[in-house]
């Protein structure tokens, strides 16, 4: 979704900002009929429209009614995400939170609601992190999710110790999601079942993400990493050609960083020790006459 300064959001995206009500300027409303109107911009929560000032007046658009918002990105947008990257969460959170309650069903509450629910990851506030997720998700079929954010959310389960929710969320990824959601949730579920010591179980899924989900390279890394590590405990020798490539595809990546220190572990720990030459004989004591 491009950032360069406005945004559009098609239906789809306004089903997922709709969980949101609010105010806020915005560029213009392309309705349906292709019909498009400039002005400032108001959502009415409790009649579910838009209301467009332009110079002729107000007009009322029902949200059934609306193709697109094309938004003006606010102000403060770009450095309360610089905030963000540089982890100054606790400067960012209430600006975050502000632009979400001004640009309710207007688009950008749905940009720095990522950006809240990650800050609240990142401080480790799960409960308000699974809130501003959820008022992301709540209103938007999950196979629309993009699977970054379906990730956050299901890190934010996890941090809760929400494993029960957290389960069926996953189960519902792998078997109804997109084969990138669904890669995302085996990458997912492979380190819980890490976490619990079910290695087997583990393996099965870091290898489905390495070979199903090849297309996907956020994913790649990580699954070919601990897959390496899993496959090196089962004595299968699949782990270092899996380290190789992890090393050959995503150079500079941390998880390549690793696989390389793990290939100079293992290379200095197969070369034996070089042998130890024998003492000399010590020399006798001088006879005393």
């Amino acid at each position: 979704m491009s950032m360069t300064g406005r945004i559009i959001l098609t239906v789809a995206g306004l089903m997922v900002a709709g969980v949101l009500a609010g105010s806020a300027r915005a560029s213009s409303v392309t309705l349906k009929n292709n019909r498009t109107l400039k002005g400032s911009v108001e959502w009415r929560e409790a009649a579910q429209e838009y209301v467009v000032t332009t110079a002729d007046g107000q007009i009322p658009v029902p949200r059934a009614q609306v193709a697109s918002l094309d938004i003006d990105k606010p102000a403060d947008f770009d450095a309360t995400a610089a905030m963000v990257k540089s982890r100054l969460f606790g400067q960012a959170i209430p600006r975050l939170e502000a632009i979400v309650k001004k640009y309710r069903m207007l688009n950008w509450d749905v940009e720095a609601g990522k950006l809240l629910a990650q800050s609240y990851l990142e401080t480790n506030d799960s409960k308000k992190a699974i809130i501003a997720m959820e008022a992301v998700l709540t209103s938007v079929p999950r196979e629309n999710v993009p699977a970054s954010l379906q990730i956050m959310y299901w890190k934010a389960l996890l941090a809760s110790g929400s494993k029960t929710q957290l389960q069926a969320e996953l189960t519902k990824a792998v078997g109804s999601g997109s084969l990138e959601t669904a890669c995302t949730a085996y990458l997912m579920r492979g380190n819980i079942f890490l976490k619990n010591g079910d290695e087997e179980e583990a393996l099965s899924d870091f290898l489905k993400v390495t070979i199903l989900g090849a297309d996907f390279k956020a994913l790649q890394p990580e699954a070919l990493f601990k897959a390496a590590d899993l496959l090196d405990k089962a004595r299968d020798p699949r782990g270092m050609d899996y380290r190789k490539k992890l090393i050959k595809d995503f150079p500079g990546n941390e998880y390549a960083t690793k696989a390389s220190a793990a290939i100079m572990s293992k290379g200095a720990a197969a070369t034996p020790a070089a042998p130890v030459a024998p003492a000399a004989p010590a020399k006798p004591p001088k006879k005393t006459p």
